[in-house]
């Protein structure tokens, strides 16, 4: 083969990224690639709007708790998820494929897909118009179109270029983060302020557990998609904990101490007042292309998959553009007030999918390869859609567990458990020989 088809080979099998087939397991990832992405994938502009709901309604040991028991939910979630991603080397809408069935899994992808995609633009919406206010003579809208540009020019070559960003963008956010850090806590009375803060609206230490929870839970139940590239188990638990710890979890904490301390969890503007301008404008860059690339990439495996389910063929780069317009149509809408309704709306939709997945993959399919499961799934998985919807709705209704997306969870695996095995019952009563010569008699 010439060195011209094979680059050619190589570009077409990063465009399609294995969206529609189990990932080989000579196309595997080192782990630290594999920590690099997740990092990546979890430092997000959403932190810091998540530590000014934190900040403002918490005392410090609140806040705190909040951010490392929503954290460690996350993780456990990520890993488990993940595990199936490593296992099945299936995205995480495959999977659902295998879940829900091949009919199911169309509208759970669709609307997961459309769901991440107005998430991102409303923080497109949201932090154009943030850098308009600092940098006047750049419109709101022409911010969206260049970075709309620039998270294609990384998401729609798959995982290398989720990989290749990440490298050179984590080391600088880690960096600046420590910089704000050390500039805050060195401001007249250091952290004592923050350690006595006492919020003037309290919203209780359970609101600020689903407030965590809640931003980042979609990730969790979708990392299956960076995870189907690990090579070992532990590589999916040491990435899963980096992500939602190292990333996450150390930039929400510094958005709320930012909102205890200054009384603002807005990153720019405090940094502006720590005469930090130029490296908040590069972390907000970076951390909003972070995000915005992973979730275009799970886009566009999402409807690439939803495509597929009723035989529309078009490849992972054609609906990668059509996630990003689908962005920037709604944040063109102007809907940047409406990052609370969004993040509700996630908080009630992903985690039960992502309770079905974890049950359907650890307790009634645990032995199947990914390429057995999608050849033997149904065109609708019945119990799977209704375990989803009950478990949303529960989710909703009842106030018997720390928050909504833990409910959500908790109620998915336990209902879809139940009604799988259930199902799985009937079928082998049904099939029994003895059951058979009993009626024939």
């Amino acid at each position: 083969m010439s060195t011209q088809t094979a680059d050619q080979s190589t570009l077409a099998t990063d465009l399609d990224d294995h969206a529609l087939e189990p990932v080989p397991r000579d196309r595997r990832k080192s782990l630290l690639q594999m920590i690099i992405i997740q990092i990546g994938w979890n430092i997000s502009v959403s932190s810091f709007l998540v530590g000014g709901v934190v900040g403002g309604g918490t005392t410090f040991g609140e806040g705190m708790a909040a951010i490392v028991v929503g954290n460690l939910v996350l993780a456990v979630v990520a890993v488990l998820v993940g595990l199936v991603g490593y296992r099945t080397g299936l995205s995480s809408y495959l999977a659902a494929r295998a879940v829900f069935g091949r009919h199911g899994a169309a509208l759970v992808s669709l609307m997961l897909g459309v769901i991440a995609m107005g998430f991102i633009g409303v923080l497109m919406d949201t932090w154009g118009g943030a850098v308009s206010k600092l940098i006047p003579a750049v419109p709101p809208w022409a911010f969206v179109l260049a970075f709309a540009v620039a998270i294609t020019s990384t998401s729609i070559f798959g995982i290398k270029g989720l990989v290749r960003f990440s490298a050179v963008a984590v080391p600088i956010e880690i960096g600046i983060a420590l910089v704000a850090l050390v500039k805050i806590g060195g401001g007249d009375g250091g952290f004592a302020d923050v350690l006595q803060h006492v919020p003037v609206a309290p919203i209780g230490f359970a609101s600020a557990v689903g407030a965590v929870i809640a931003t980042w839970v979609t990730g969790a139940a979708l990392v299956g998609d960076v995870a189907r590239y690990a090579k070992r188990p532990r590589d999916v638990l040491i990435s899963g904990f980096c992500g939602f710890i190292v990333g996450a979890g150390v930039f929400e904490t510094i958005a709320t101490i930012s909102a205890m301390k200054v009384g603002n969890s807005n990153f720019v503007l405090v940094m502006q007042g720590l005469g930090l301008l130029a490296p908040a404008a590069v972390m907000l860059v970076l951390a909003l292309w972070n995000t915005a690339d992973n979730n275009l990439y799970s886009a566009s495996l999402a409807f690439t998959n939803a495509s597929s389910s009723i035989r529309l063929r078009l490849s992972k780069p054609v609906w990668t553009l059509v996630s990003i317009v689908i962005a920037v149509v709604v944040a063109f809408s102007g809907l940047a007030n409406s990052f609370l309704t969004f993040l509700t709306i996630i908080g009630l939709v992903a985690p039960p999918f992502a309770g079905v997945l974890i049950a359907h993959f650890w307790v009634l399919a645990r032995h199947s390869s990914g390429r057995e499961l999608l050849r033997t799934a149904p065109a609708v998985r019945v119990e799977a859609l209704v375990a989803w919807l009950a478990a949303a709705v529960l989710s909703k209704i009842t106030d018997v567990l720390l928050a909504d997306p833990i409910e959500g969870l908790v109620f998915g695996f336990v209902i879809y458990a139940v009604l799988g095995w259930g199902v799985i019952l009937v079928k082998r009563r049904a099939n029994s020989p003895a059951l058979q010569i009993g009626d024939a008699s």
